[in-house]
């Protein structure tokens, strides 16, 4: 072996040395950090969870999560997967959470309906009473001295479900906070929204909402095949932006995904409050001066 070759691979075995040893310090820290977390809980709430590996690039998995609580029944976790977070947990200015086979066992909560309806109550009728399971992906980006918090992505995937995501630069001035005197805040700042992108993809969903109307007389298949001819006679007379809506709806009823996307980086603004105030005039204007588009696959 020349003198070269050795010299390449004394780097390559000092730095995977340096690599696994730097790995099994910030898995050390990491769990630290996960316990003084699990400390600061109420009493009530009981956490239990495996392993805990991290690497030196601020990667962090906690596997076999499991969160009691005696008055409602626990949550299971399989896997939780974080990128990009700092030490210090609230000073980081980006990252990714990835839930994945989130579960609910013996759940105890009130309102579960037994005999659920719409898309609501049959997804939490899944998830609380059916043991169904869900993949949850968030990621965001935090610029504290322009005070902009954007969502970069954000997905939902229920077992037998379907799958909604949204890939988009979205931002808001108002301070993220789950505190109720904060709402109103939340409400009347105005979000802005660049290259936007909403997917849904059905695996189920529709059929168990069909299924949940029908009748002696009319089966969850009839049921969809008018609500189907019903859309296409719409569609007929509809103008647009309606007619989009309403090409995106018979798609998804057919089976197929649907995306409404947004392709232009110019910031368009929505107040929150004013869509809730006059939701259908809000939404017209939302498609329209948005310029959105509909896809389907």
């Amino acid at each position: 072996m020349s003198k070269n070759t050795k010299l390449v691979v004394g780097v390559l075995v000092a730095l995977g040395v340096c690599y696994v040893g730097g790995n099994v310090y910030a898995s050390s820290k990491a769990k630290d950090a996960v316990d003084e977390m699990i400390a600061d809980l109420p009493a009530t709430t009981q956490v239990s969870y495996g392993d805990v590996s991290a690497t030196i690039f601020g990667d962090v998995s906690i596997d076999d999560i499991r969160i009691g609580d005696a008055r409602q029944g626990d949550i299971l976790v399989d896997n939780i997967a974080l990128s990009g977070f700092e030490a210090e947990l609230e000073n980081t200015t980006e990252g990714e959470v990835h839930f994945s086979g989130v579960s609910f066992l013996e759940f105890k909560g009130q309102g579960v309906d037994d005999t659920p309806d719409d898309i609501q109550e049959i997804l939490v009728h899944m998830l609380m009473k059916e043991g169904k399971t869900l993949d949850q992906r968030f990621s965001f980006e935090v610029n504290e001295e322009d005070n902009e918090y954007r969502i970069k992505e954000l997905s939902f995937d229920v077992e037998d479900a379907g799958r909604v995501s949204l890939s988009t630069d979205l931002f808001t001035k108002a301070p993220i906070s789950t505190a109720p005197e904060l709402m109103a805040q939340h409400l009347m700042a105005a979000i802005e929204i660049g290259a936007f992108e909403f997917s849904l993809a059905d695996d189920g969903l529709v059929d168990r909402l069909f299924a949940s109307q029908a009748t002696a007389e009319k089966d969850g298949n009839n049921l969809r095949d008018e609500a189907i001819e019903e859309l296409k006679l719409a569609l007929k007379q509809a103008e647009e932006p309606r007619q989009m809506i309403l090409e995106g709806m018979l798609a998804l009823l057919e089976g197929e995904e649907v995306t409404l996307y947004r392709d232009s980086d110019e910031p368009f603004s929505v107040v929150p409050m004013m869509m809730m105030s006059d939701p259908n005039g809000a939404f017209a204007t939302f498609m329209r001066d948005g310029q959105f588009k509909i896809s389907i696959d």
